[in-house]
């Protein structure tokens, strides 16, 4: 009996040096490389992360859209066993995964799954889900040694860079941020897939260091003034109205082409309800305060950054409230109440409630 022919999930038609080695995307979905999907709203830029990071033995989906969407990987055949991560805020109850503390991961916790899931459901606040987040990513850090590449998936990029700004960082620090993930984690021994909506949502460096690109329905925006040569390739009707499945690929090393995919049969569809489907049931408790930046309110997480940057970096008053973007009577005061906690209940709660952990640490003042 003949052998049934296995489908081909993505075709390419590379119309610009088609025999380059890096025109060859099946081998380069074998290695730890960076793959960039930008497109506006409903153009399958999500769907095609799903089918890149497929390729890979792990996936690691790291950050979403409010929908759940990476919940949908429990119902594909590749995953078998799954670890979720959750806010310390917040109770999970379900059978279809196993569930932990995102600030308690590390990079062995890993190993047992096919796929490790953070999903925005899982956290009381964005607040909270951006702070574990990076607590997720110091921990992939550590992964220095490896023989088989995992996919790392982030949607919606330009929303991890707003998180980072959130947590502190200003605008500059945050897009650098994404920048050094996305070089760094090669070394790492993942390929990072992720997608933005707009080209100029992602920094420059990053742009310059993404393998590959898939460039999806561009709207009535069209392309980006960087990437306007592509029209003497590309109709710009075809490029405003391109179909779901259809795509054009820009290759870092010079190719480039047009293709099409297929959508994942398990991928979410609009209006599915990940939660109900799985039968994952949440509680939340006690949330940390989100503070108001301008407005002389420090939320937990800000409290959080001062105190570990006070033990850690031992930086004066000053210098601290310019990395931090406080006055220095503010970085005083929080230093002060964190202290008097500690003394009188032996926790401080503002840091326990952001799972810190310098919550039961006395800060040394000058």
């Amino acid at each position: 009996m003949a052998k049934a022919k296995k489908k081909t999930l993505i075709k390419i038609k590379w119309i610009r040096f088609p025999n380059d080695p890096s025109a060859k995307l099946n081998d380069a979905l074998k290695k730890p490389l960076a793959f960039a999907v930008c497109g506006g709203t409903g153009s399958g830029k999500s769907s095609l992360v799903e089918l890149l990071a497929s390729h890979y033995a792990k996936v690691i989906d790291l950050f979403g859209s409010r929908d759940n969407e990476g919940l949908a990987w429990l119902r594909s055949g590749k995953v078998k066993k799954a670890l979720l991560l959750k806010g310390s805020s917040v109770q999970v109850d379900c059978t279809c995964a196993d569930v932990m503390d995102a600030g308690k991961f590390k990079i062995s916790d890993a190993e047992p799954y096919d796929a490790v899931i953070s999903a925005s459901a899982f956290y009381s606040t964005l607040e909270e889900e951006w702070h574990c987040v990076s607590k997720i990513m110091q921990a992939l850090w550590r992964r220095t040694h490896w023989r088989d590449p995992w996919a790392l998936t982030i949607r919606e990029a330009s929303n991890l860079i707003y998180s980072r700004q959130n947590l502190g960082d200003n605008q500059a620090l945050a897009k650098a941020y994404i920048t050094y993930v996305v070089r760094e984690m090669r070394h790492c021994g993942f390929a990072v897939c992720l997608d933005t909506i707009r080209w100029y949502g992602i920094d420059i460096d990053f742009r310059s260091v993404a393998d590959y690109t898939f460039l999806k329905s561009q709207g009535i925006d069209g392309l980006p003034r960087d990437l306007r040569f592509l029209y003497k390739y590309f109709h710009p009707f075809g490029v405003m109205r391109c179909p779901v499945e259809r795509f054009i690929i820009v290759s870092r090393k010079g190719p480039l082409g047009f293709g099409k995919s297929v959508m994942l049969p398990w991928h979410k569809q609009e209006h599915e309800d990940m939660l109900r489907l799985f039968d994952i049931k949440i509680k939340y408790s006690e949330i940390p305060f989100s503070g108001e930046k301008g407005l002389g309110k420090v939320g937990d997480y800000e409290h959080l950054r001062i105190i570990k940057a006070r033990v850690e970096t031992k930086h004066g008053m000053d210098k601290l409230a310019k990395e931090i973007g406080r006055s220095s009577r503010t970085i005083w005061l929080h230093i002060n109440m964190h202290n008097n906690m500690v003394h009188a209940v032996g926790e401080c709660d503002r840091c326990a409630r952001a799972n810190g952990q310098y919550a039961k640490t006395p800060v040394e003042i000058i």
